[in-house]
């Protein structure tokens, strides 16, 4: 029960760091000049680490 909490948790969370990763570069892609990419970077790196565990725990679970 516990690995399958984690499994959504971790799929919840992969989707919502992609959405707002894609959210800010969109609105990178809108500035002029030099921009700080600090935040789509980070959470676009974090939704492939959340990614990685909703599949660690989806082959725990079967």
């Amino acid at each position: 029960m516990i690995f399958f909490a984690a499994m959504i948790f971790s799929i919840i969370m992969s989707v919502f760091l992609f959405l707002i990763g894609y959210w800010e570069a969109i609105k990178i892609s809108n500035e002029e000049g030099q921009v700080k990419g600090g935040t789509m970077i980070f959470c676009l790196i974090m939704g492939f680490v959340f990614a990685v565990f909703a599949s660690s725990f989806s082959t725990s679970i079967a």
